[in-house]
């Protein structure tokens, strides 16, 4: 996206008075958003769970279960990146959720959550993007398992052959058995991206083609 080009278009001028009015509206919409936010996560705590296979994914120095990722914590988020097999680089889109993680993780082990990402690419790949990302994430390659069949993280393409979808699971370890109590995809995801909310509050939004703005509003191809 060019955003060194500066939009012509611009909200209109308003004196205080009407700017602090429209405000005051756009706030209390955004209270009620919040509030039924707050009610979609209390539906979400009252979500039941599922069993899931210990899988042994493959780490840079062998084969880690599922469980081994939670180390020593209860919890367990795991982001499905997509990187096929065949792929030499991981997904643009999916490399941008990651570089939009916590730059300190240490603040998920203070509650209690583990973190580690999954993808069908073998791990020798995963550890050269990496590297080249300098990421210091946990990597495994689900490629020698059923994971991403058996959980809908594959889909088939035009062509008959699989494709990787992205998102997040979420799991809950009791006894030594993992449990997945929740999962998203598509925009569902966004929940998590920091800087995709950042850009929702300018006065341009994310400049994507897919938005409702104003006409004149600039606006790119989402994956261009």
């Amino acid at each position: 996206m060019p955003w060194t080009a500066h939009p012509d278009a611009a909200p209109p001028v308003v004196d205080r008075s009407a700017f602090d009015q429209a405000l005051a509206a756009q706030v209390d919409a955004e209270k009620e958003l919040t509030r039924h936010g707050d009610r979609v996560s209390a539906a979400r705590r009252r979500l039941p769970m599922v069993r899931v296979e210990d899988y042994a994914f493959t780490g840079p120095d062998g084969p880690v279960h599922l469980s081994e990722l939670f180390g020593d914590r209860y919890l367990l988020l795991v982001q499905n990146v997509m990187f096929a097999p065949s792929w030499d680089e991981g997904c643009p889109s999916c490399t941008w959720a990651v570089d939009n993680l916590p730059a300190d993780m240490g603040r998920l082990d203070d509650e209690g959550i583990a973190f580690a990402m999954i993808s069908q690419a073998p791990v020798e790949k995963l550890d050269a993007w990496k590297r080249a990302r300098g990421w210091p994430h946990t990597w495994v390659s689900s490629g020698a398992t059923s994971y991403h069949d058996d959980w809908g993280w594959t889909v088939q393409d035009d062509d008959g052959a699989d494709f990787p979808l992205p998102g997040y699971s979420y799991y809950l370890l009791r006894d030594g058995v993992p449990y997945l109590t929740y999962a998203t995809s598509a925009r569902g995801t966004e929940a998590i991206l920091p800087v995709a909310h950042i850009m929702d509050r300018t006065v341009y939004g994310r400049q994507q083609d897919w938005e409702d703005s104003p006409a004149g509003w600039p606006q790119y191809p989402t994956y261009g």
